[in-house]
This record gives C-alpha cells, sequence and structure tokens, in this order.
C-alpha cells in the first residue's frame, strides 16, 4: 500500500517484550513497526508479514540516559574547557550506541545551539541540548578554568538557548567547579606537576583533596596527620611543603565553588520561569544548596557521587524525593572496576532503598561505561528485576519529562528506537534507532 511518504513498510520482531514502563512484559511478545515509528505491541507472535523471530532475546524500548558529557562540539563541563574533537565526540556516541543507549542528554551547558548541532546528522545517537548560560555559571567556570569560553558563551543566556531548542537547564555545577573528580584526574594534578615535576594519579589526588578539605570541600576539615599519610603515598613527602600542598589544592579548588553554588540557584529561578527542567551536581560538597533549590522539575545528578558514604547519599536522597526531586544513578565506571569497590556502595545502598528513580552515566574522565552496565549489574546482583530496571533508563524518562523526548516507551505512535538484549540480560545484541538497525553485535 502506498502513503504520501512512499510505500510503507511494516514489520514485526518477535521475542520477549519489556515495554519499559517497569511492569509489562510480554513473553513471547511482538513489536511491530512501520517505518520510523511503533505501530502496535503486544503479546503472542503478532502478524505473520516480515517477521522477524528473536526467540528469547529481549526486545526494549532504546535506553535513555539522561547524564552524559562530550557528546557535541563547544565547551566540554561545568568548567567551559575547551571543546573535544570530533573524532572523540563521536567514539563518545559510539560507545553509548553500542551499549543500547539511543538518546541522550548533553549536559554540558556551554555550547552554543549551532555547535550542538554540528555533528548531529553524522551519527544516529539523538542528543537532547542544555544550557547552563548564566552569569555566575560563567564565573564559575572561569574561576576553575574557562580556557573554551569565547565572549559569544559567556554572552548567551538560557532563554536563548531555550528558544533556539534546548530543553534542558544544567549540569549546573561539576567536579571541576565543585571540588569533585575533575579536580581529582585533571586539575589537581596538573598543578602538582607543574608546581614540583611530580605525577600523582587520580587516588592520591583524591586522598590529598579530602585531607586538605574533606569530602565536603571545607578548609576546615583540614587534616594533618591524613595529609602527612597522603603526600607519603603521592611521593611528595621531601619535595613538597605541606603547607605548598595546601595551598596548591586550596588553589584549585575553592574558587569556584560559591559562583556554582549561585549557578544553582540561577537555575532553579530559570526554571520556574521557562518550565524547562534543570540537572545538578549532587555531591557531599554540593548537598546542601542542591537540597535547598529542590522541586519537581530537578534533576539531582549522581546521587551516588563517591564522596558520600552510603548512609549520607540515602539520608539526603530521602529529602530530595520527598521535595519532588528526580533521582538520576550516574554508573560512571564504577561497575567494570574489581567487584566490591567501596565507590560503587552509595549506588547499591540508593537501589536497595528504592531511591532511584533515572540511572545516566556521567562522565568518569571519559572511561564510562555504557547506561546498560550498571543496569545488568543490578539485576544480577539481585537488587532489582529487569522490567524496573529498563525502566530507570527508559519509560521513567519518558513519563517524567515527556518534553526532553518521546522515545523511552514501546508503545503505539512513539519512535521505534529499540535495544535488544540477551536473555540473560547481560549483553546487548542490536540496536536500531527510527526503525533502522545501526547496531549488530557480532
Amino acid at each position: 500500500m502506498g502513503s504520501d511518504r512512499g510505500e510503507r513498510v511494516i514489520r514485526t520482531i518477535v521475542g520477549t517484550v519489556v515495554t519499559g514502563d517497569g511492569r509489562t512484559v510480554h513473553e513471547p511478545g511482538h513489536v511491530v513497526i512501520e517505518d520510523a515509528l511503533v505501530l502496535a505491541v503486544g503479546g503472542g507472535r503478532g502478524p505473520a508479514d516480515r517477521r522477524e523471530d528473536l526467540g528469547r532475546a529481549i526486545i526494549a524500548p532504546g535506553l535513555v540516559n539522561l547524564h552524559a558529557h562530550g557528546l557535541t562540539r563547544g565547551p566540554i563541563h561545568a568548567t567551559g574547557s575547551p571543546s573535544l574533537s570530533d573524532a572523540e565526540v563521536t567514539a563518545f556516541k559510539e560507545r553509548h550506541l553500542r551499549g543500547g543507549t539511543t538518546t541522550a542528554m548533553s549536559v554540558d551547558g556551554f555550547p552554543l545551539w549551532e555547535e550542538s548541532q554540528a555533528l548531529a546528522r553524522t551519527h544516529p545517537l539523538a542528543v537532547i541540548k542544555c544550557t547552563a548560560h548564566s552569569p555566575a555559571n560563567v564565573r564559575a567556570a572561569r574561576h576553575a578554568d574557562g580556557t573554551g569560553l569565547a565572549p559569544e558563551h559567556e554572552q548567551a543566556t538560557m532563554a536563548e538557548l531555550l528558544a533556539a531548542g534546548a530543553r534542558c537547564i544544567g549540569e549546573i555545577g561539576a567536579g571541576g567547579t565543585l571540588g569533585g573528580g575533575m579536580q581529582d584526574y585533571a586539575y589537581i594534578p596538573a598543578a602538582i606537576r607543574e608546581r614540583c615535576g611530580v605525577t600523582v594519579d587520580t587516588a592520591d589526588a583524591r586522598a590529598l583533596k579530602e585531607a586538605v578539605l574533606g569530602r565536603t570541600i571545607d578548609p576546615a576539615n583540614l587534616d594533618r596527620k591524613g595529609l602527612e599519610r597522603a603526600m607519603a603515598a603521592a611521593g611528595l613527602s621531601g619535595v613538597m611543603r605541606e603547607d605548598a600542598v595546601i595551598e596548591t589544592i586550596t588553589h584549585c579548588v575553592m574558587p569556584s565553588m560559591e559562583h556554582a553554588y549561585e549557578g544553582m540557584r540561577e537555575a532553579a529561578r530559570a526554571s520556574a520561569e521557562t518550565g524547562a527542567p534543570f540537572i545538578v551536581h549532587h555531591a557531599a560538597a554540593s548537598a546542601e544548596v542542591v537540597v535547598e533549590v529542590a522541586g519537581e522539575r530537578m534533576i539531582a545528578g549522581h546521587c551516588n557521587h563517591p564522596s558520600f558514604l552510603p548512609e549520607e547519599a540515602v539520608h539526603f536522597a530521602r529529602e530530595l524525593r520527598r521535595r519532588g526531586a528526580t533521582l538520576e544513578l550516574s554508573g560512571l565506571d564504577l561497575f567494570s572496576k574489581a567487584p566490591g569497590l567501596a565507590d560503587a556502595a552509595p549506588f547499591r545502598a540508593l537501589v536497595r532503598e528504592g531511591l532511584v528513580d533515572v540511572v545516566g552515566t556521567d562522565y568518569a574522565g571519559g572511561a564510562f561505561d555504557p547506561v546498560s552496565v550498571p543496569l545488568f549489574a543490578i539485576v544480577r546482583e539481585g537488587l532489582i528485576d529487569i522490567p524496573r530496571a529498563v525502566a530507570l533508563a527508559t519509560g521513567n524518562v519518558a513519563l517524567r519529562f515527556p518534553e526532553l523526548t518521546a522515545a523511552g516507551l514501546l508503545e503505539a505512535g512513539r519512535p521505534a528506537d529499540l535495544a535488544v538484549f540477551s536473555q540473560d540480560f547481560d549483553r546487548v545484541l542490536g540496536v536500531e534507532k527510527a526503525g533502522v538497525r545501526v547496531y549488530s553485535a557480532a
């Protein structure tokens, strides 16, 4: 049968269908696709024409990741750091796609609209644009780094970017502006190397930072005994004086903090004025301000931030949920590291307590795992079942924030974005975007 679009292409995919709503499973089930849209979903094998039988493989919506970096050209992170190259952006997009993700939100808020669209047609991953263009956020970036910012980035406004097509405000604050992981893997090691020539790794930089400023990033937390131990472990004893280490770390971390906090308040006001959701950097250092600005339009990013002890993460997540915020957990690279790593403990604690709404990836210095990896892990560990795990990166996004994407659920009229997983929910077998196969596992 013909149409204004030409010949209709209708086909049926059969398997174990997990619709993304957190409950519904058709086993066996079918998804009927017409061109780029889902035409029908149901139990049984469905229409016989153009049928592809995947056996017991799981057919789910393509994953939607609400917390990702490095997906567009333009300044990266809340620090306004220099743009990634085209090749780096494409490689990150491909890693997400091969992990089952078909839509991701770029929480690098400083790129202009034109920069965000520069590579939009070169890869099938759909990218949702954010904006962080406000005075305090620019100041925070400048104090932390800002070397990727041009005058046009500083002069742009959230209202302008939202009018152009950005759909979310954020990410407000980040590891580089609020004393988090970016300080550990980038800025503190660079400052120490410049000062004394010694290269410290991420773990040593974090230990030094926490000895000087504590997990809550406050000079009052100075622990000289801890600093002595951290300096010895990092190979700095006899190379730098304690006071020089304190000065170096304080100079890296503290100047941007108050500006980043004010940026959260600016974002909350802009969200109230425009109705756009906003996403913030939630960590031990920023938790009190995050609670202050929390509301139904706020996404609390990485509620499992490694700076939290598990009980702290649970405490703040409960308070944020009471205020209506959406709780996002980030997989980072936690579940591809050694089993039992302490950094993953807050993630597990929050899942056990039911204090998770959506799961993203964040950045992890570019070493992030696809969002399917933590979903596989929490199912494997018996913390959650497959339908609810899938919903954490599909239907929960679609239902909470329909203005961000039409994808995320398998139901008639939605985009035909699909991820196919092994029946044990431990591998990605294939990905379709708008009804077109864009990845098949070997």
